[in-house]
């Protein structure tokens, strides 16, 4: 046996023998520089975590705002009542609205002489009112916090103002 003790036994784990094993560890130094660097890390990297969170916390009200206006503009729409103009309203917190204008387009009116010369051609039927069907741009916006929202538009047929 090399050396004996008649202490405790905490005073026998506190004594090394080999001095190889007390110059285990890191220094002061080192440690001070490891810190430093993390620091530097964090400094850099601190506020796009702050953003990164920021959207995260906003991307629950993006996508109900989405959701909604998805349900809106594919929603079964009483064609008589869109030349009305605007609709709007709240649901769960979310503000929404949805405009109506019509469209003229000239394509889409058939011409008078045209649609006479055809009828001289046949029998003199006694011709069926056929409906005015006219194009109405749809906007549906949905907004869930101030400054933050969304928009869709598309276009739906209704009857003209003559039905």
């Amino acid at each position: 046996m090399r050396w004996t003790s008649t202490g405790i036994m905490a005073a026998l784990q506190s004594t090394c023998p080999d001095p190889r094993d007390a110059r285990a560890g890191f220094t002061l130094i080192e440690a001070l520089v490891a810190m430093a660097l993390l620091l530097g890390f964090v400094s850099v990297l601190g506020p796009h975590l702050f953003y990164a969170r920021r959207i995260a916390d906003r991307i629950d009200g993006r996508v109900a705002a989405q959701v909604l206006l998805r349900t809106l503009l594919d929603a079964p729409i009483d064609r008589a009542i869109l030349a009305n103009g605007t609709r709007d309203g709240e649901t769960a917190g979310l503000r929404w609205s949805v405009t109506s204008e019509p469209m003229f387009v000239d394509a889409m009116v058939a011409r008078r002489d045209a649609a006479a010369g055809a009828a001289a051609d046949k029998k003199q039927e006694p011709a069926a009112k056929r409906p005015n069907w006219i194009a109405y741009h749809l906007v549906a916006t949905v907004s869930w916090a101030p400054g933050q929202r969304v928009s869709a538009d598309t276009l739906r047929l209704g009857l003209g103002a003559d039905e």
